[in-house]
């Protein structure tokens, strides 16, 4: 079963140009989700957010439905993550296609429902900046990583940026990866570190 997701995609590419054309800046998955669901959260009101035109268009997805959009987003070339520059979201050639309306974006079902028994885990906000525009749960998996990150350094004998930098963590917290496939959009994963690291990477993101 698949499910049209352009209606949402055109939604999500538009809300973050509208939000660089107005501040001058790009901004995190976290954010950007917030203000296309209409959430008064202060980040918003600090930027004056929500005058914006796409303020609350997508108030009738859920955030599940819109982190699957974003996947696949990224998964096909249409919007990329900058890890580092704080995990921001960047149009691309590809954004275009999709805002023109002459790309669909098709997902899975199960992308739109939330994963049974995945419960939320309320932690301290994770003290780097690039987990800074994360949700709860975003930092949640963000702590995750770097608790595993540290594990995988230390049998290895490495630092830890030799297996992940932060800002690769971070970006992998704020997308919550289903797939090997959708960790191949993330900045600092190589074909390398995928073989290496992928299938751990996504049972820890997948255990929060």
């Amino acid at each position: 079963m698949v499910w049209d997701g352009t209606d949402a995609a055109r939604k999500l590419l538009s809300t973050i140009y509208r939000v660089q054309q107005q501040s001058g800046i790009s901004f995190g998955a976290g954010h950007i989700m917030d203000i296309l669901r209409g959430k008064k959260t202060a980040k918003v009101a600090q930027f004056g957010h929500e005058r914006l035109t796409t303020f609350a268009i997508g108030a009738d997805f859920s955030e599940a439905q819109l982190r699957g959009v974003l996947r696949q987003l990224i998964a096909t070339g249409a919007l990329a993550v900058d890890a580092q520059a704080f995990n921001t979201l960047q149009l691309t050639e590809g954004s275009r296609a999709v805002l023109k309306g002459d790309a669909a974006v098709t997902l899975r079902e199960s992308v739109s429902q939330p994963v049974a028994g995945r419960r939320r885990r309320d932690t301290a906000k994770a003290p780097a900046a690039v987990a800074a525009g994360l949700t709860d749960t975003g930092q949640a998996r963000f702590t995750a990583l770097k608790a595993w990150r540290a594990e995988v350094a230390r049998s290895h004998n490495l630092p830890a940026y030799v297996i992940f930098h932060d800002a690769t963590l971070a970006a992998i917290a704020a997308l919550a990866p289903e797939t090997l496939r959708d960790l191949q959009g993330v900045s600092g994963i190589g074909e390398r570190k995928l073989e290496a690291y992928g299938s751990e990477v996504l049972r820890v993101v997948q255990s929060i």
